[in-house]
């Protein structure tokens, strides 16, 4: 392994108290972890039990609620089989009421558990969502999962224990609440402070300095507090939910590479002091500095693992990642949401993980069928469970999970990949309705991405980022932005008519309203790599730093000039 200058053990002003912590937590956050791996192995091989299991608890949980109550769902206690045909598939904005019942009652009416604070997530009108996060959701389903996954990660990689320096964890944050739901928080997922209990998530690296509260909120003041603490040791891992969080930490550094020289060099934390200096790794980071393009692992050579989103929309960064962290073997992150967790990864498949077959009760519906328009007509919805679906073909979700909110679709396309064992192992694709459409052609995502691909391939291009939407104009057209090595008219002028020709090829609908004239010809601008990830970052800044994520699809094409000027 390459090794760098490194002051692992250097003094520090700083209080250690947090590396008591990491000590005592190390072992048993390690065994917690295994073990839950184990379980969930273990329910993977009997995914039918573990669903009966899951069924039982949620009517156990849920029979005594109000809602249920009022609704007549209590009576399937005295025959769970009949689940699915008492209680009704549901969508986020059916539970309004019932939520703003258990807003003021702090539980009781969706579950029979004690809500602990409201999960924020956005919503399609941008108001964001209350998910109920119960006491029995925490302690059964969400903080069991997590450490299945992390279990995972420990089996092939333990390394990322090796010493309390060895991980950096981005994929939670503690940060201050100041948003409450009549006296309750209102937070996102990832934000794992206040601490509820004993049982609450609790890693090793909990109290250090860069993952308590104390640290700024802004996502690059917060980015700068990690790095500082962190450069010129060994680290081994870096953990984030999306791979924008790993492209902005290398791009961070490039900007504020003079401030971290010197904080170095003076021993201070931006100006203030801080710990000893450390010369020696001021050294190592102005020699890095010093390289055109510089990867993190330059950085820091110690690397031997990182872990994200990597299919789907997320798939598109994976050049951009292969350039930051070159040679770094890669895991990925759950498949969840913060309705629920639907797959853990147990291995290092980057493409499909296994059903999390013991995190809600889990029921499918073909792609192809029009299940808003159905629930639109209260129409009866026939749905397909974990042993009835097929490899190689799209399903929508529909999940029961253990906070209240049952049989609830979830907008979520996933592809089955295989089954093993009984389990199907699946990946995210899109959402639902995500599409283009001026007169009727519907383009999707994945249209356009097999499109965007297949013309770079022609001029022998890789495939990036990229980012469409809809141009309004004398005719409607589509303007796509992608990110070239070498951006150039001329190349836009090539791409324009090559992806223009896929599309046509691919979506038959969009080929008749381009013969017609009712659509003008597809227009591509090529950017500099790295331009649409910068402008993703300054989007990302604006909100939820942990969650934010990329979108290929837009609702308008304003991007444009901006990913031009950025």
């Amino acid at each position: 392994m390459n090794t760098q200058p490194t002051s692992q053990n250097a003094p520090t002003s700083q209080d250690d108290q947090w590396q008591d912590h990491w000590q005592a937590r190390r072992d048993p956050f390690f065994q917690e972890c295994l073990a839950a791996r184990q379980d969930l192995l273990a329910d993977l091989k009997d995914p039918a039990a573990a669903q009966a299991r899951v069924l039982a608890d949620l009517i156990d949980i849920g029979a005594g609620s109000l809602h249920w109550k009022e609704q007549g769902y209590d009576a399937v206690v005295a025959d769970p089989s009949t689940f699915r045909s008492v209680l009704p598939v549901m969508r986020y904005d059916d539970y309004a009421e019932q939520i703003d019942r258990e807003t003021r009652t702090k539980g009781g009416v969706l579950s029979c558990s004690p809500v602990l604070r409201w999960l924020k997530t956005s919503g399609t009108t941008g108001t964001p969502k209350r998910v109920p996060y119960t006491l029995h959701w925490l302690l059964k389903y969400r903080i069991p999962a997590m450490k299945a996954m992390w279990g995972t990660y420990l089996e092939l990689h333990p390394e990322i224990l090796a010493h309390p320096w060895a991980t950096l964890d981005t994929q939670t944050v503690r940060e201050d609440v100041y948003d409450f739901v009549h006296g309750v928080e209102h937070q996102a997922i990832s934000n794992r402070h206040p601490q509820i209990n004993s049982r609450d998530w609790n890693p090793p690296w909990y109290t250090s300095p860069w993952f308590g509260p104390d640290t700024p909120t802004s996502h690059s003041g917060r980015m700068y507090h990690r790095v500082r603490h962190l450069v010129g040791r060994q680290l081994h891992y870096i953990s984030a939910i999306n791979p924008s969080t790993l492209v902005s930490l290398r791009d961070l550094i490039a900007e504020f590479g003079a401030d971290l020289v010197r904080d170095l060099r003076e021993g201070t934390l931006e100006g203030r002091p801080y710990a000893e200096p450390d010369e020696v790794a001021a050294r190592h980071l102005e020699g890095v500095l010093a390289q055109d393009e510089f990867s993190l692992v330059d950085v820091w050579p110690s690397l031997t693992l990182y872990s994200c989103w990597l299919s789907a929309s997320a798939e598109l960064y994976r050049p951009r990642l292969e350039a930051v962290l070159p040679g770094v073997a890669k895991l990925p992150f759950m498949s969840c949401g913060t309705e629920g967790v639907t797959t853990i990864p147990v291995d290092d498949t980057l493409d499909s993980q296994p059903l999390a077959v013991s995190q809600a009760y889990f029921e499918f519906v073909p792609a192809e069928v029009p299940l808003g328009e159905l629930l639109d007509a209260e129409e009866r919805i026939e749905t397909l469970l974990h042993d009835e679906v097929e490899a190689g073909r799209d399903y929508h979700l529909i999940m029961s999970q253990g906070n209240g909110h049952t049989r609830l679709w979830t907008g979520d396309i996933y592809r089955v990949d295989r089954i093993v064992d009984g389990t199907p192992w699946v990946h995210f694709t899109h959402r639902d309705g995500v599409f283009h459409s001026f007169t009727g052609e519907k383009i999707t995502e994945g249209q356009v991405t097999q499109a965007i691909r297949q013309g770079l391939a022609a001029g022998g291009l890789d495939t990036g980022l990229y980012m469409c939407g809809p141009r309004w104009g004398g005719l409607p057209s589509y303007a796509v932005v992608v990110e070239v090595p070498s951006p150039a008219e001329e190349l836009d002028r090539e791409l324009s008519a090559g992806i223009d020709r896929e599309l046509s090829t691919i979506n038959i609908e969009y080929a008749s309203k381009r013969d017609s004239s009712r659509l003008a010809g597809l227009r591509v601008r090529t950017v500099r790599q790295g331009a649409i990830a910068a402008y993703v970052e300054s989007r990302r800044q604006q909100g939820n730093s942990t969650q934010y994520k990329y979108k290929p699809f837009q609702r308008d094409s304003d991007f444009v000039e901006a990913v031009l000027t950025h």
